[in-house]
């Protein structure tokens, strides 16, 4: 059984043309760290799909820094949701607050958070990550990724063409964030962001894809709230819980601990919020949700729709 994403995400650096925020007097080692982080559980890639080229970066490069991207998203959250009193309730009920924390510290296999998260959650290695489309899913050219099997011990996730558009937070191979054609090719900047001034798709990096797949990976993550963390929809199939408008402060506050995307854009919102000190405003329709790499459009649906969703409840049938 699979999962699309349809998550169009974009990402970020920490050289930007609009300097980052520095980080709180108490930084947590895993935000100053973040270019060690080499000794963790990971995914696994094959050689056929991801050769380690001469040329870099490469796919397997942007990768690899995903995969260290990941572990960014989750430092900062686990080191600010205690006191975030602005961004998580536009994602969550405040009662959600441990649930939520719990899925971050699980990345890390962890219960509390880890002083130098240079280790990853055991269960991670499980995953398999390749670009072969097996289903024929990356043909929608709205989807930049999905997970199939993520039921099981050992899910793939399969990304597409599409999601190597999404760019890098931290160190890439071969890119120097020093050079001005490197950094506007391969990294993200504040400069964009806080043009735009709104919590957007512009905040998206191949590391929140992959988050967003993670949080299908229902033995990861199905103990935290006793139920899988899907793409939440309509009985029809109509998405409701995809992309930065649906999930702020619009989906239901009761079915966002069960919607990949919730945590997805509350991790996005918190880390730019600061690294670019700016308080972003609210997303607008059909201007931060038209991503030009899912075709200038919300992301598609997972084809299995309702039958897939058996968690979808009888309030799902709101207006997208």
């Amino acid at each position: 059984m699979s999962r699309v994403v349809i998550l169009c995400l974009l990402a970020i650096s920490f050289i930007a043309d609009v300097s980052p925020a520095p980080l709180s007097t108490s930084p947590n080692p895993a935000v100053t760290a973040h270019n060690a982080l080499r000794k963790r559980a990971e995914p696994g890639t094959g050689d056929d799909d991801f050769p380690d080229t001469e040329r870099h970066p490469n796919p397997l490069d942007q990768v690899e820094t995903a995969f260290n991207d990941v572990f960014e998203l989750a430092a900062y959250v686990l080191n600010h949701i205690d006191d975030d009193a602005y961004i998580f309730p536009r994602y969550f009920h405040g009662g959600d607050r441990e649930g939520v924390k719990k899925f971050f510290l699980k990345i890390f296999g962890t219960t509390t958070i880890p002083e130098n998260p240079s280790v990853g959650n055991d269960l991670l290695a499980n995953i398999h990550v390749q670009r072969e489309d097996t289903e024929g899913q990356c043909e929608d050219p709205r989807t930049l990724a999905y997970m199939h099997d993520g039921e099981t011990e050992k899910p793939t996730i399969v990304l597409c063409d599409n999601a190597f558009k999404k760019k890098a937070v931290t160190a890439l191979n071969g890119a120097d964030p020093q050079n001005d054609e490197d950094r506007k090719k391969w990294h993200m900047t504040c400069g964009p962001l806080v043009d735009n001034g709104h919590v957007s798709y512009l905040m998206n990096s191949l590391g929140a894809t992959l988050l967003h797949e993670y949080l299908h990976f229902d033995g990861l993550v199905e103990t935290v709230f006793g139920a899988p963390i899907i793409d939440k929809a309509k009985p029809n199939g109509n998405p409701i819980g995809y992309g930065p408008v649906q999930v702020y402060d619009s989906l239901s506050k009761d079915l966002a601990p069960f919607n990949a995307d919730s945590y997805t854009y509350y991790a996005l919102h918190n880390l730019w919020h600061i690294l670019c000190q700016k308080d972003f405003e609210a997303p607008r329709a059909g201007t931060d949700d038209a991503d030009p790499d899912c075709g200038g459009r919300r992301a598609r649906q997972e084809p299995h729709g309702p039958a897939y969703n058996p968690f979808t409840l009888k309030d799902d049938t709101k207006s997208e």
